[in-house]
């Protein structure tokens, strides 16, 4: 992955053998380089418990895979069935955290607690700032995020899955 260096392809689908650091490689090489694309990992004989944990850290797949190229097109082509729909939204949700990665921490505040449903002097109680403070903060997310209105705003954190955890200054660590 490294030799592409700049020259991403728009699509592709990335065959990972997982032995090795390579499938956690490959995977922190996309992150870091802001791509997607759905990676399938395989192996001669998977453990239920690998497969698990591979599939919980986003790979679109895993085959159990001894060397015959029809099998392993056949069953690709099962997976990339299957993974279209999930690959487009994982597509969205990686723009959308990326977006939200621009935030300072702060402003990043501001928009967990309106999405929450406070007011600005309620953010402001919270956060022990000045409402006209939280209204700064505000006008920056819209800014940084390219939107006209909370709802807009919170739509993006929503596709982004902002409740299911801080993206805040932090990328989510590879449990491979």
């Amino acid at each position: 992955l490294d030799e592409l260096g700049d020259r991403w392809p728009d699509h592709a689908w990335l065959i990972v053998a997982d032995e090795g650091d390579q499938l956690r490689d490959a995977l922190l090489c996309l992150n870091r380089s802001g791509q997607f694309y759905p990676i399938v990992a395989y192996s001669a004989k998977p453990q239920t418990a690998r497969v698990v944990d591979v599939l919980n850290a986003g790979c679109a797949g895993y085959l159990e895979w001894d060397g015959d190229a029809q099998e392993l097109r056949h069953r690709l082509e099962a997976i990339r069935e299957r993974g279209e729909q999930r690959a487009s939204r994982t597509v969205s949700q990686v723009r959308a955290q990326q977006r939200l990665e621009q935030l300072t921490k702060r402003e990043f505040e501001v928009l967990e607690s309106v999405c929450e449903g406070r007011s600005n002097k309620e953010v402001a109680t919270v956060l022990g700032i000045s409402p006209r403070t939280v209204e700064i903060h505000r006008a920056n997310v819209f800014n940084k995020l390219g939107v006209r209105n909370i709802a807009a705003a919170v739509r993006l954190s929503v596709e982004a899955q902002l409740g299911s955890g801080s993206l805040w200054g932090s990328q989510r660590e590879l449990a491979l």
